[in-house]
């Protein structure tokens, strides 16, 4: 009678869906059990139904949501289990070490409760002696709750590992050691965050490893000198990339950003004193070389002397003493340790080393040991992503007179914006409209120069070697703060100068009509408006929409979905409108000052003050559309799919050009005209100091003696700035508008 409910069960489902045994040429059998309801699995059951326990190979278990325990004791009685498989049993937590089954190829237990890895490591006793070297083709532990590898669980000889999508956070040291696994998987541990440098010490086989869709942030080398493949997609937290020198054998390379596969490319760069080792190891083994190269031409020289002076028949005699020594004396330059970095080399000058290892005769034996896989040329290992147009390998700034010039850019934006700001808030008391305005265009084209500021420096850190500070950058806060300040300030800028020219047109064409100004309160609340739409745009990069980190330079340009499209073109679409605005509006300023005195009657003296004024914000705006227009029709082009240009060139458009408004504006609106010069020696004046300063301005100042005048009498005192006028009022002294 059957011990418990669930091994009768067991039988029935066994009956039913099996059925006949599959006899295959040694009468092998597969038991496949199908939506079983069993708690415990054993050999009892099985064998109460009729069937050999020795000739069971294949061993199935499908969707048991009851299963708890398995009873591996048992498995020992199935000499010829072949397979051994699970799926769907979310209750099997543990499984006991499993007793030596010599005849075992796969075992894979998927999708169910697992939450250590079962210890193998006694499956195949290598104590015994076998007349071949049994070796698991598969151990597949996919989808399960494991979260940790005990030490020892896996010495195995396997094919193929995987432990994919399991919820393991750590790879300890040593967890492969004395094993042989040819392929290892740990793809979708997203929570694996640690691997210890030694976790793979010990592992004498692996050729193929699977790090992707995890959370680790850098790969140990220990035990991965043979890796060929090497795999690591999706796996956003890896900052830095060991060197090529590390992987004496790697051949491709799946990784996540396009930077690693530069430190692949350019190793000198990426590990200047490994790369500096590399290349003394490898002189002197050239040089060891071409000693050998000698010693064989030498004793090929003497072997061909001494056939040709004692005949024929003593040849095979000669040349087994000569090989002999010849052995001895490659020993010799031999015997010390060398670098040789093994691979799938070609020589670029094939013609001594080559030439020789196929004309060797015994004593060439020892030279292709050394020498027969020693080439000059670099390794090259296929990688991907390869550095495509927006990033590519090389610095932030590109070219040599990129970084000097930017420079420039950075001092003319910060020093002179910072000078308009500390005039006209020092002023704050006569605050207008147009000074108000001013404020919020300097204040936002500081911020595009301390942009310039963020990626001038990081270039200088990482000057010859980016790729090495790539990750820390780009996907750090610095990068993040750097992004936000460039399309905040771009987005301000462009609505400040917006506000401005039309301001100019309500003050120009109603010059008559107070009362039609606008007024600080309304440009106060427009302002606001403005702010919020910049700090909008500037804020979506942050949250998703594009991305900061997709360039070196942290400007949204990559456009990877819908919405990054939407983006972008919303930021050209808005700053389309704003330029067609106030082109719009200088065309009106221009046609209504064209008639000069005739068309305003009496105020010929101010609409040519005005005109002068227009002229000098036409100035200021087509200096802005010079730095717009070409970043506008290349990324125009680059969203209707037709790119013109790459990242490299166009960091001279977005680096250089578009940020030139930022020094140019500050010196073209204020430094330039007189009433800057006039309220920066009235907070001078507030200072009681450099009065030698102020009686010179003074004097410049004054007007000259008339006719109705005394020369000889003391000139008058005059104001400095009359605070007094309306903002859009003429000045009777030098008929110009005072902004």
């Amino acid at each position: 009678m059957f011990s418990t409910w669930s091994e009768c069960i067991l039988v029935t489902c066994v009956v039913l869906l099996v059925g006949r045994p599959v006899h295959g040429d040694t009468g092998g059998l597969s038991v496949v059990l199908v939506q079983t309801n069993i708690t415990r699995l054993t050999a009892r059951a099985i064998h109460a139904a009729g069937y050999h326990l020795h000739r069971v190979e294949h061993l199935s278990i499908i969707d048991a949501p009851k299963l708890e325990h398995i009873a591996v004791e048992d498995l020992s009685k199935m000499p010829n289990l072949k397979s051994f498989f699970i799926t769907q049993a979310p209750r099997l937590h543990r499984i006991a070490p499993l007793p030596p089954l010599p005849e075992l190829r796969t075992f894979i237990i998927t999708t169910s409760g697992l939450l250590e890895v079962p210890n193998l490591s006694h499956v195949h006793d290598h104590s015994k002696v076998y007349t071949s070297l049994p070796y698991l083709q598969a151990v597949d532990l996919e989808g399960n709750h494991i979260k940790r590898i005990p030490a020892h669980a896996l010495r195995v000889r396997a094919d193929q590992v995987s432990l994919n999508y399991n919820l393991i956070e750590e790879v300890p040291a040593h967890a492969f050691k004395n094993a042989q696994i040819s392929k290892l998987s740990f793809r979708g541990n997203t929570k694996l965050r640690r691997l210890d440098d030694l976790a793979f010490a010990g592992n004498l086989l692996l050729r193929q490893l699977d790090l992707s869709s995890t959370a680790i942030a850098s790969l140990p080398t220990k035990g991965l000198e043979k890796l060929e493949i090497l795999r690591i997609e999706k796996t956003p937290s890896l900052k830095y990339i060991p060197s090529i020198y590390e992987f004496q054998q790697l051949q491709k390379a799946y990784l996540t950003h396009h930077f690693h596969c530069c430190a692949f490319a350019f190793p000198e760069r990426h590990n200047p004193a490994r790369h500096a080792l590399y290349e003394t190891q490898k002189a002197i083994m050239a040089q060891r070389c071409q000693q050998l190269s000698a010693v064989q031409r030498r004793r090929r020289s003497q072997e061909s002397s001494r056939i040709y002076k004692f005949g024929v028949e003593n040849a095979e005699e000669t040349i087994a003493d000569n090989s002999a020594a010849t052995t001895s004396e490659e020993y010799d330059l031999n015997s010390e340790e060398y670098f040789s970095d093994t691979g799938s080399f070609e020589d670029d000058e094939q013609g001594d080393f080559h030439e020789l290892v196929n004309n060797t005769l015994s004593n060439g034996v020892a030279y292709f040991a050394a020498c027969g896989n020693f080439s000059l040329s670099r390794r090259k290992v296929e990688c991907s992503p390869l550095p495509d147009a927006l990033n590519p390998c090389e610095d932030v700034m590109g070219w040599s007179w990129l970084r000097a010039s930017v420079w420039f850019v950075i001092t003319a934006a910060v020093v002179g914006n910072i000078a308009v700001l500390m005039v006209l808030l020092t002023n704050h008391a006569e605050l207008t409209v147009p000074r108000f305005l001013m404020c919020h265009l300097a204040f936002s084209d500081l911020c595009t120069g301390v942009y310039l500021f963020m990626i001038a420096v990081v270039d200088l850190r990482s000057y010859g070697e980016f790729f090495n500070y790539a990750y820390s950058w780009q996907y750090g806060v610095g990068c993040k703060i750097a992004g936000f300040l460039s399309v905040f300030s771009g987005q301000l800028s462009v609505f400040t100068l917006t506000i401005v020219t039309l301001e100019r047109w309500f003050a120009i064409t109603y010059a008559i009509y107070l009362e039609r100004r606008i007024s600080l309160s309304t440009a106060a609340k427009i302002m606001i408006g403005g702010w919020l739409f910049s700090f909008l745009m500037a804020g979506l990069p942050l949250v998703g929409v594009s991305d900061y980190s997709s360039t070196s330079i942290c400007l949204p340009v990559e456009s990877v979905g819908v919405g990054d499209a939407v983006y972008q073109g919303s930021l050209f679409l808005t700053n389309a409108i704003a330029w067609v605005t106030i082109v719009v509006c200088y065309v009106q300023i221009y046609r209504s000052l064209g008639g000069g005195g005739e068309s305003y009657g009496g105020r010929g003296a101010a609409a040519a003050a005005e005109r002068r004024i227009a002229n000098k914000m036409a100035l200021l705006i087509g200096t802005d559309l010079l730095c717009w227009a070409p970043v506008a029709f290349f990324g125009v082009t680059a969203l209707a799919g037709v790119p013109l240009v790459d990242v490299s060139h166009g960091k001279v458009l977005l680096v250089f050009f578009y940020p030139l408004n930022a020094c140019a504006n500050p010196f073209l609106y204020a430094i330039l005209t007189k009433q800057y010069r006039r309220d920066l020696i009235t907070m001078i004046a507030r200072t009681g100091k450099c009065d030698w300063l102020i009686e010179k301005y003074k004097l410049a100042a004054t007007p000259p003696p008339t006719g109705h005048t005394n020369p000889s009498a003391p000139a008058p005192l005059m104001p400095l700035i009359d605070y007094n006028r309306s903002h859009s009022q003429v000045s009777k002294e030098n008929g110009e508008v005072v902004l």
